[in-house]
């Protein structure tokens, strides 16, 4: 009776520490899972640099880590800001000193939609499409994005905040993160092998995410750039950005910006221009995910396309941009501890199933 009354009071005080605990770190949870999930995907370079210029020298080998890290990710990661400030700006200004509304009334007017076969009438069509709504929601899209960007450089102060949590957490986590694991593991009541595949799935979806996702986000930002140029669209550099971001989500991502440009630029009396946008975007940049994730990711993935686009759009819903590369992780962890609950009580669930 004594020992139950113990351990209840200790799982008690457990729980309710860990309530404080994690209220606490709240605030910096999103940074120090970045820091965890980089410390665990750079972990074999740290490694070489530990063998080539000792162990003993851990704190160096920590410190350059994180200084190539911040080469690699933050420094393209401002320029690309700026940039973004400084091309929404330009846009928006665009949006204010051309008469946008008069230009797509004009081109509605003299564009006929008989030709193409449609059941509607010219007339018809013009009141569903409308140039006030047109005008109106380009006006509004200008609007957003200036608005994204001032929030952005409002922003910069717990941005460089939240920075400076991360590269803290993500030095200790390369200077002790085998201690931590291995400390971790000792006090889970799991199976060592079974710790031991959660970790292994964790670093796989954590890679297969970014040379997946983020690789052909990229690849699929500078195609869209260079196709706006070539058509003749203001801040092509822009729409490039805005379509990596766009593109992290899975299978919609391109179309929320080729299809609304490509339209936009027929109503505006760019035909030739617009048809090239729908036809290269539909076809060939919109293929670029189908064609190179199965080269880029292979079997590090095990995920259900469903599932990478609902846990995808739920962590960037949650944890903001980082969520793309978050919520995958959680999905794939979940579904591996189903996978040992499965293993452990197969015989029991034989038994409930029959």
């Amino acid at each position: 009776m004594k020992s139950r009354l113990n351990t209840t009071f200790l799982f008690a005080l457990l729980i309710l520490v860990g309530i404080g605990v994690y209220k606490i770190f709240q605030p910096f949870l999103v940074a120090i899972l970045v820091a965890f999930i980089l410390s665990q995907l750079f972990r074999k370079v740290h490694q070489k640099i530990l063998r080539k210029i000792g162990r003993k020298r851990k704190i160096w080998a920590s410190a350059i880590m994180c200084f190539v890290i911040f080469l690699l990710i933050f420094v393209p990661l401002a320029l690309i800001t700026s940039l973004v400030i400084n091309e929404t700006n330009n846009l928006y200004q665009n949006f204010q000193e051309n008469d946008i509304k008069n230009k797509l009334s004009q081109s509605l007017e003299e564009l006929s939609f008989s030709n193409i076969g449609l059941p509607l009438s010219d007339e018809e069509l013009r009141t569903m499409v409308g140039a006030d709504k047109l005008a109106e929601a380009i006006k509004n899209v200008g609007s957003v994005m200036i608005g994204v960007a001032k929030k952005t450089y409002q922003g910069t102060s717990q941005f460089l905040f939240m920075t400076f949590v991360m590269f803290f957490s993500l030095y200790y986590f390369f200077k002790d993160g085998d201690k931590m694991i291995k400390k971790i593991m000792t006090l889970s009541p799991l199976k060592d092998s079974q710790e031991q595949k959660l970790l292994e799935k964790f670093v796989e979806i954590s890679r297969a995410t970014l040379k997946g996702s983020l690789v052909i986000a990229i690849i699929q930002g500078l195609a869209m750039g260079a196709l706006f140029a070539l058509a003749g669209v203001k801040s092509a550099t822009l729409w490039g950005i805005i379509t990596v971001v766009l593109s992290l989500i899975p299978m919609l991502g391109v179309v929320l910006v080729w299809l609304p440009v490509g339209i936009v630029m027929i109503l505006m009396g760019y035909a030739l221009q617009g048809i090239a946008i729908l036809v290269v975007g539909g076809v060939v940049i919109s293929s670029i995910d189908n064609l190179l994730r199965p080269k880029l990711v292979g079997d590090d993935s095990s995920l259900h396309p469903l599932l990478v686009f609902l846990s995808t759009l739920g962590g960037l819903a949650v944890f903001g941009i980082a969520g793309f590369l978050i919520g995958p992780v959680i999905m794939v962890l979940f579904i591996t501890l189903l996978e040992i609950y499965q293993s452990y009580f197969r015989s029991d669930l034989k038994k409930f199933n029959k």
